[in-house]
């Protein structure tokens, strides 16, 4: 009996033993585990606006927001500054030339000229060598002068249709939904470039102002005057923004008609005044040489 229940008593010791060992192996498993997720967490950046293939409209800068994890930024070449893992800071790019040395998580701007461009960050040691891996992330956006949204469009208010005109006249129009600007050989950007002005066709100007423009030398006869929007390199944007009207250009001996009218009546009127001042004069001439014949 008593041989029975020390057997029992040594069976229970063993299973506790097992038990230990068995906890004391997941405790060291789980410890290796977390140790080694620990070590696996990495620094991580992401841009969080402007957002991939953004329109950045007017002209304005644009606000860069990002965030950053497991990365604390600081400002390098401090004094007694002892390069740690994980730390450092982060440098900005646009079009893959350095614009920024990024030192905190504020939000900062860039100015861009229009077209399309790249904008890239990455993240750098205290040493100023990029992390390893590589830890960067990048968008693209396009900045143009004009609005970021609307079709542009335009519509010819003067002349009006078959008006009947000399060989120079004004030629004013309302745009919409599209800037102006000089092209200097800037990339084309959405909403943004100039105006020409065609005559049956065939491009007589160039213009990038909102004011009437005068049209000057033009063909007699039944003539049609264009006004087209296009890009920086002079190609059609994309849908077409086009007007046009059809004016009667009078000959010049018809034009001149009215100017020789008006030059015949001036004349008229100058020669009638001339004859009634030398009548009054000889009026009043024989009036006093009655007086003078008078007894």
């Amino acid at each position: 009996m008593r041989t029975l229940q020390h057997a029992s008593e040594r069976g229970s010791d063993s299973r506790r033993r097992s038990y230990v060992l068995v906890l004391s192996v997941i405790g060291v498993l789980a410890a290796s585990f977390s140790a080694s997720t620990a070590k696996a967490v990495a620094p991580a950046l992401s841009i969080l606006s402007p957002t991939d293939g953004t329109i950045v409209p007017g002209g304005n800068p644009v606000m860069v927001r990002f965030a950053i994890s497991d990365f604390t930024m600081v400002q390098p070449g401090r004094a007694g500054q002892v390069g740690n893992p994980n730390e450092g800071h982060a440098r900005a790019y646009l079009d893959g030339q350095v614009v920024r040395l990024v030192t905190d998580p504020e939000p900062f701007s860039l100015s861009l000229p229009s077209g399309p461009h790249t904008i890239r960050m990455q993240l750098f040691a205290d040493n100023g060598t990029p992390l390893s891996p590589d830890v960067s992330a990048s968008v693209r956006v396009i900045a143009t002068q004009g609005p970021a949204a609307g079709v542009p469009e335009i519509k010819i208010l003067s002349p009006t249709p078959l008006e009947a005109t000399g060989h120079g006249i004004y030629v004013s129009y309302r745009i919409s939904n599209f800037t102006l600007v000089k092209p200097h050989g800037q990339p084309n950007a959405p909403n943004e470039g100039h105006l020409q002005l065609l005559v049956e066709g065939i491009v007589v100007m160039e213009v990038v102002q909102y004011d009437p423009v005068l049209l000057v030398s033009l063909p007699d006869g039944d003539i049609t005057i264009g006004a087209r929007l296009v890009n920086n390199d002079g190609s059609e944007v994309t849908p077409s923004a086009a007007a046009s009207v059809a004016i009667h250009v009078a000959a010049s001996s018809a034009v001149s008609l009215p100017l020789v009218s008006n030059g015949g009546i001036a004349l008229l009127l100058a020669f009638i005044l001339v004859v009634l001042i030398l009548r009054r004069r000889q009026a009043a001439r024989g009036n006093d040489k009655l007086r003078v014949e008078k007894p």
